[in-house]
């Protein structure tokens, strides 16, 4: 895991192919494009979440009890953010209040908050072994089982970290939850589609954010542009309306996703290399 920057106002805590640090790493690059921004000094600190990283002990008692990311730290910050909703608020409230306008800010809290309801394995995923579908176990489980070695403080996050998965992603490839996560993404995409075509932003020959141009982007653009893309990448573009695919293919396209994703889709595969030597996927 990276060292933290001693020089930047914020240490972002993020690993390139994980849907919520796509998240958050788009409201950072969005953030300074709006009215009246001031660009906030953020350090991505590079973390492989799939090898185990996210687990570390001083990640996960210093910064992320949860074992996710991405997570952000500094700036005055009482205590690390550990998730993207948070971090995306805190930086359009503080930083970039054009991304929160007034007049759609309880739409946009409203919106975020039930994207973030939803299990993201449950839509991301669809090929989970039966034994998944069952019980989605975590390598927590295993961390706890054989070292002897864990100091007590380690201990006690990694079972903290292991009640939050039991509570959380457990059971998130059962049929049920899936269908459940399924039928409300319609719904979420449904209801943004109504706001699109409120705004005349709706199936516009060129790419319009939410609540129109005029607005710009908000942080409810921030999570669903990554949203949308995974949804269609991972072989569930039946989710998503039609307009809002073929908005996000052409936002994608844009500058400022591909200071995000550098071309690449939001789903890794081995033959793109190791993750971790994509070196312009390590900083903002």
């Amino acid at each position: 895991m990276a060292e933290p920057s001693n020089n930047a106002e914020y240490n972002l805590y993020s690993s390139p192919f994980s849907l919520y640090s796509m998240m958050a790493r788009h409201t950072v690059q969005l953030g300074p494009t709006t009215a009246g921004a001031k660009p906030a000094s953020i350090a991505l600190r590079f973390l492989n979440h799939k090898k185990g990283e996210a687990l570390a002990e001083d990640y996960l008692v210093h910064v992320n009890p949860k074992g996710q990311v991405p997570a952000m730290t500094g700036g005055g910050l009482a205590r690390p953010l550990t998730d993207s909703i948070s971090v995306t608020l805190h930086l359009a409230e503080k930083h970039y209040p054009a991304m929160l306008p007034a007049e759609h800010a309880a739409v946009i809290r409203d919106l975020l908050a039930r994207i973030h309801a939803l299990y993201g394995l449950s839509f991301t995923n669809k090929n989970p072994t039966a034994e998944m579908a069952k019980y989605n176990p975590s390598p927590v489980e295993d961390i706890l089982k054989n070292s002897s070695d864990l100091s007590p403080e380690y201990r006690k996050a990694l079972e903290g970290k292991l009640k939050f998965h039991n509570e959380n992603n457990a059971f998130a490839f059962q049929p049920s939850v899936v269908a459940q996560a399924y039928a409300d993404l319609r719904t979420i995409f449904a209801e943004i589609t109504e706001h699109r075509k409120k705004s005349g932003a709706y199936d516009q020959e060129a790419p319009e954010w939410t609540f129109g141009n005029q607005v710009g982007p908000t942080a409810l653009d921030s999570h669903l542009l990554p949203l949308v893309l995974r949804c269609v990448e991972a072989g569930n573009a039946e989710l998503v309306p039609p307009e809002l695919q073929r908005w996000a293919a052409a936002q994608a396209k844009g500058p400022v996703w591909q200071k995000v994703m550098h071309g690449r889709p939001t789903l890794w595969d081995p033959s793109m290399g190791p993750v971790e030597d994509m070196q312009e996927m390590m900083s903002l």
